[in-house]
C-alpha cells in the first residue's frame, strides 16, 4: 500500500498539472495593442512688441599719455640742482623746476654785451659830433666861396670899365682862393660822409650789442628748465655735476592733463555707431573693475587695422591722475561702453529664442517657421533684434529637432 502511494501521487500530480498548463494555454485571453497617438511638442511664445533702442557699443582698449615728450636744454654746461621729483612715477607741475644749468658762463656773456652796447653808443655820438663839425666846415667853406666869388666880379666889373681888354689876371680874379674854398667845401662834404658811416656802423653795432644782450638773458633764462605741463616724469638723465648739451634731453615727459583710450569697433558696431558726429554728443563709460569714469569722444583714428579689420575710436579722459576721482594710470586695461545710434522697431527676445544662424521660430497656427533676424545686442541674457513685426510670437523653448511647418502645442499660463 505505501508502495502505491508512494509511486501514485507523484504520477497524479504530474497528470493534474499537465492537464492545467493545456487548458489555460487553451482558454487564455489575448491582448491587442492599443495604438497612442503622437502629441505634438509643447512650447512656449513670446509676443513681439517693437520699440525704439539706443545700442549700448562695447569695447576695450589701454590706457596711454596723449603726448610723451623729451625735454632738451636750450644751453649747455654743468648741473647744479636736480629736483627731486626728477625720478620716475613723480608727478610734477607746470612751471616747476626741474634742473639748473650754471649760469656764471652766461652773466659773463651778459656783462660783456652791456659793455659792448655802452661802446656802440660812444661811438656813435662820436660820430654824430664828428658830423656835425664836418657840416660846420661845410658852412664856413660855402660862404668863403661866395664871398670870393663876389670879390672876383667886382674885380671883373673894375677890368672892364677901365677898358683893358683879355681876361683879368687868375689872382685878379680870386681863381686860387676859390678853388681853395670849393677844395675845402668838398673836404667836409667828405668828412660827413665818413662820419656818417661811422654812425651806420656804430648803429649795427649797437644792434648787435643788445641782440648779444638779449640772447645773454634768454641763455640765463634757460638755465633754469621747467616742467612744461602737467606731467608724470617716464626717466631723468641727468644728476648733479652732470654736464648736459642742447643735442641730449634731461628727461622724459608724459602729459596728465589728459588720457586717450583706443577703442576697436568692428564692422558691425560701426554700423551700429552710426553718424560720428551724433555718436560724440554722448560720454563713453570707463570701468575697470569697480572703478569708473567718464571720457569725451574726440575722433576716429581713421584706418582700419591690417591685422584684425577694426577702426579705432579715440576716447580722451580728463585729468586721469589729479581729477579727484579714482587714478586713471597710463597702461591700465579698462572696458568701455558707448552710445550708438537710435534704431527703430527694435524686439526684445529671451537668448534662449535665438536659434543657429540668428533664425528665430514663429507661432502662426499652430505651427513654426523659422525667420532670419539682425542681432543688435545682447545684454543679461535678452537680445535686441530687428527684422520682427508686432503681435508675432516667438517660440522661447529649446526643441530638440525642428521642420518648418511642424505642429505645436502652446503652453497655456497657470
Amino acid at each position: 500500500m505505501k508502495l502505491v502511494l508512494r509511486i501514485g501521487l507523484p504520477l497524479l500530480v504530474l497528470i493534474f498539472g499537465v492537464g492545467g498548463a493545456v487548458w489555460l494555454v487553451a482558454h487564455k485571453k489575448s491582448i491587442e495593442p492599443v495604438p497612442q497617438k503622437k502629441l505634438p511638442p509643447l512650447i512656449e511664445v513670446v509676443e513681439v512688441t517693437l520699440n525704439n533702442h539706443q545700442p549700448v557699443i562695447r569695447s576695450q582698449g589701454r590706457v596711454l599719455p596723449r603726448r610723451e615728450v623729451s625735454v632738451m636744454p636750450r644751453v649747455g654746461g654743468e648741473v647744479v640742482e636736480v629736483s627731486a621729483k626728477l625720478n620716475e612715477g613723480f608727478l610734477v607741475d607746470a612751471g616747476e623746476i626741474l634742473v639748473r644749468i650754471d649760469e656764471e658762463d652766461h652773466r659773463l656773456n651778459l656783462r660783456q654785451a652791456e659793455a659792448d652796447i655802452l661802446s656802440a653808443k660812444a661811438s656813435m655820438t662820436s660820430g654824430l659830433a664828428q658830423v656835425a663839425n664836418a657840416q660846420a666846415q661845410a658852412r664856413q667853406a660855402e660862404a668863403r666861396l661866395a664871398a670870393e666869388q663876389a670879390e672876383a666880379e667886382a674885380a671883373n666889373e673894375e677890368w672892364r670899365l677901365l677898358g683893358k681888354t683879355g681876361n683879368p689876371p687868375a689872382l685878379l680874379s680870386r681863381e686860387p682862393q676859390i678853388r681853395e674854398a670849393r677844395s675845402a667845401i668838398t673836404a667836409a662834404l667828405a668828412l660827413v660822409d665818413s662820419a656818417t658811416a661811422g654812425i651806420e656802423s656804430g648803429k649795427a653795432s649797437l644792434a648787435a650789442a643788445e641782440a648779444a644782450k638779449e640772447r645773454a638773458l634768454l641763455d640765463l633764462k634757460r638755465c633754469i628748465i621747467r616742467a612744461p605741463f602737467d606731467a608724470r616724469v617716464v626717466r631723468s638723465t641727468v644728476d648733479l655735476a652732470s654736464t648736459v648739451s642742447p643735442s641730449g634731453p634731461v628727461a622724459v615727459l608724459q602729459r596728465i592733463d589728459f588720457a586717450e583710450v583706443r577703442l576697436p569697433l568692428s564692422r558691425r558696431q560701426m554700423t551700429l555707431l552710426g553718424s560720428i558726429s551724433e555718436a560724440k554728443k554722448y560720454p563713453i563709460h570707463l570701468t575697470n573693475g569697480t572703478q569708473k569714469w567718464s571720457a569725451k569722444f574726440e575722433r576716429m583714428l581713421g584706418e582700419v587695422d591690417a591685422a584684425t579689420h577694426t577702426q579705432s575710436v579715440i576716447a580722451l579722459v580728463a585729468n586721469p591722475y589729479t581729477s579727484g576721482n579714482a587714478t586713471l594710470e597710463f597702461g591700465a586695461f579698462v572696458s568701455a561702453e558707448m552710445r550708438g545710434e537710435m534704431l527703430k522697431n527694435v524686439t526684445v527676445i529671451p537668448e534662449l529664442a535665438l536659434q543657429q544662424n540668428e533664425v528665430v521660430y514663429l507661432l502662426n497656427d499652430g505651427k513654426l517657421t523659422a525667420k532670419p533676424v539682425r542681432i543688435i545686442e545682447r545684454n543679461k541674457g535678452e537680445v535686441f533684434v530687428t527684422g520682427l513685426n508686432a503681435k508675432e510670437y516667438v517660440c522661447v523653448t529649446q526643441l530638440d529637432s525642428f521642420v518648418s511647418e511642424m505642429s505645436v502645442r502652446i503652453q497655456k499660463e497657470d
